[in-house]
């Protein structure tokens, strides 16, 4: 009895110690067919993300948001990049940094699982690079070879279906 009186307070603080990843791929892929305005407004509904700072690039507001639980300032998420089609319509790009290595290799095994096709696992100089696609996105995940960071840019692609 006496162990286990001692272990309930080790686990516990255990526990207090312990975060985690502030955002899944899934909602890095519901990202990408909102407006800044509404990706704003997700991420605040969540209380895990704040809005850093937003910049003007060629016409574009692009809006970054940093996490401010768990371990602070160690995931970012920009929004706001995109392309504009001829007939108008938009399609975004979502960008996730992390410094922590474990919350990219947490995204590449979400993506698998959300049923991307896995097309390049490969390495450069700096980085270890995926690249995963489907018919209605294209995901590229670079992970540092020295395991300080990592990036998650997600691209809606066109959809050319048969009318």
């Amino acid at each position: 009895m006496k162990k286990y009186l001692f272990m309930l307070p080790v686990m516990l603080l255990v526990s207090l110690s312990m975060y985690g990843q502030s955002t899944k791929f899934s909602d890095l892929i519901y990202f990408t067919g909102l407006s800044n305005g509404e990706v704003y407004n997700n991420l605040l509904q969540g209380t895990t993300f704040r809005q850093d700072y937003s910049v003007n690039v060629n016409g574009r507001e692009l809006e970054y948001f940093k996490n401010i639980t768990g371990k602070p300032n160690t995931e970012k998420i920009m929004v706001g990049d995109y392309t504009k089609l001829y007939d108008g319509s938009v399609l975004r790009t979502v960008n996730y940094t992390s410094t922590d290595p474990q919350h990219i290799l947490n995204m590449i095994s979400q993506a698998k699982r959300f049923g991307l096709e896995m097309k390049f696992h490969g390495a450069d100089e700096a980085n270890n690079i995926y690249l995963f696609d489907s018919s209605f996105y294209h995901v590229s995940i670079y992970l540092r070879r020295d395991q300080t960071s990592g990036l998650v840019e997600i691209k809606q692609k066109e959809y050319l279906g048969l009318e």
